[in-house]
């Protein structure tokens, strides 16, 4: 399992990170719950694996502090701890500012042809981060101290962004006063529309750092996110929605850009609300789904919540609104009665296919791990088998031309013939030998029929799983045009508001 998508796991299901956070039971079940869905039974078992999970909790709570953490016999301890020291108070500040000042050919200015942007290679970002581990005695934020150590050494401004990379650090010189001041004429279209920032400026930002895999997953989790704070925590009705949802979401979006780059609101203000024109319909999408996801639960107050999208008129403070329908492309219109059925089908078996799938994946590792050179156990033997033949068919050979050559020495007078039939005799009996030691070898390699009936087990349960998997794939294609239906109208009800009429 890839670090990330232990650190989105923990980001999508975890309260946010807080001095007082507690590890209940119910975290720790669905917790293993995941590890054993995404991994193999012996995952647990090697300590890399537990290494790797502790480091997506230290990472999870570094912006609070640090933690003690054990996992053991699929239960693990969690205390966060308040770290005791600002990064400005650090004595290794200095030491840091000369590890970068005396590497100076790893650093690039005007990265990418921007004058405002450098960029730190991963070789330096290696030593500046083998030195902050070596430090023991200070409580620090150590992802916080290399930044304020990047800005001390660079002289930057608070508005200017560091960013801690996994293989580099990136930094953007951005003084948002002075670099976006407008005339008054255009200060408030400017301020709408991207909080004043040039939008080529935030094309560039967004192309260089947002992978698609990534925009895929942050986009998830801004919608979950969403749904968990304002539909299903604070119940917020139909009217609050449509006033407040893109505000709420352009919210989100900049919070968990800060949360991932740097503390520079202005410029990332600017920038969510780049990101939410260019994934607008993907925000919606996930959040239609998600809302999906609670209808199939029978959630009453989701059920409240779309039926909203089937009162045709409303009328409030005297005045008549015609309320947005869940009308599909091709006129079809639904309700809460009529989508049920199909959704909780889908998503069941959606669900269904995707366990299956896991499930299948397991089965073929456990049994790719009895293969031997590409073969099956009982493809594997047979092949020793036809080995072990060829390799007798060789000795017969070899004992004929044996008894040829000693009969032959019986029969000579020549001492010439005498000695070339001894050094044949010799080269036969060698070559005997080596065919003995081969029979022993190829005996050795024999896989024992246990393990064959264990792979032949295994190929008839993957087998099995497959005809599952077709017929649930066979529902789901039957009923993807409805569900997509469905969806696609709720997105389109979700992004319009009530019109006065």
């Amino acid at each position: 399992m890839t670090s990330s998508k232990l650190n989105f796991y923990l980001k999508e299901n975890l309260d946010s990170p807080s001095i007082d956070f507690t590890w209940t039971e119910e975290n720790n079940k669905k917790f293993f719950a995941f590890i054993s869905e995404n991994t193999d039974a012996d995952y647990l078992k090697e300590t890399k694996n537990l290494l790797k999970i502790k480091e997506a909790f230290q990472k999870y709570f570094e912006p609070v502090g640090y933690i003690l953490f054990q996992i053991k016999d699929y239960k693990i301890r969690l205390k966060v701890f308040a770290y005791t020291l600002e990064p400005k108070d650090s004595l290794n500040v200095g030491a840091i500012v000369n590890i970068i000042d005396g590497h100076e050919h790893l650093i690039v200015d005007d990265y990418n042809g921007r004058d405002d942007q450098i960029f730190i290679k991963d070789e330096l970002r290696q030593k500046i981060f083998d030195f902050v581990d070596t430090i023991k005695d200070e409580k620090v934020n150590k992802k916080e101290l290399v930044k304020y150590a990047v800005r001390e050494s660079f002289e930057l401004k608070n508005s200017d962004i560091v960013m801690v990379k996994t293989d580099s650090i990136f930094i953007k010189m951005c003084d948002i006063v002075q670099k976006y001041n407008v005339v008054d004429a255009e200060k408030n279209i400017v301020e709408r529309r991207f909080n004043g920032i040039d939008e080529e400026e935030l094309h560039s930002f967004n192309k260089e750092h947002f992978s698609s895999k990534e925009d895929k997953k942050f986009f998830h989790l801004v919608g979950k996110l969403f749904v968990d704070r304002y539909l299903l925590e604070k119940n917020i009705n139909n009217l609050e929605y449509e006033k407040n949802v893109f505000g709420y979401l352009q919210s989100i979006i900049t919070e968990q850009l800060i949360n991932t780059f740097d503390n520079c609101e202005e410029f990332f203000k600017g920038l969510s609300g780049y990101i939410f024109r260019i994934h607008f319909e993907e925000v919606f999408k996930n959040i239609a789904e998600l809302i999906l996801d609670e209808l199939v639960i029978s959630n009453k107050y989701i059920i409240d919540f779309l039926k909203y999208y089937s009162l045709d008129v409303i009328v409030i403070g005297g005045v008549k609104y015609k309320v947005p329908i869940l009308e599909a492309e091709n006129g079809l219109k639904w309700n809460v009665v009529s989508m049920l059925s199909i959704v909780k089908l889908y998503i069941k078996t959606k669900s269904t296919s995707k366990l299956l799938n896991k499930a299948i994946d397991k089965k073929e590792e456990e049994i790719i791990s009895l293969y031997q050179d590409g073969l099956s156990p009982a493809e594997y033997n047979n092949k020793l088998i036809e080995l072990t033949n060829t390799n007798g068919k060789k000795v017969v050979t070899c004992e004929y031309k044996l008894d040829v050559c000693y009969d032959s020495l019986k029969l000579s007078k020549d001492d010439d013939e005498k000695n070339k039939l001894k050094k044949e005799i010799s080269s036969i009996k060698k070559d005997l030998q080596n065919l003995k030691v081969e029979k022993g070898e190829l005996s050795n390699k024999s896989i024992s029929r246990s393990d064959i009936n264990k792979a032949i087990a295994i190929e008839k349960e993957i087998d099995q799983m497959r005809k599952l998997l077709k017929r649930e794939e066979r529902v789901l294609a039957q009923n993807d045009t409805s569900f997509q239906s469905i969806k696609m109208a709720l997105v389109k009800a979700l992004i319009s508001k009530k019109q006065r009429i």
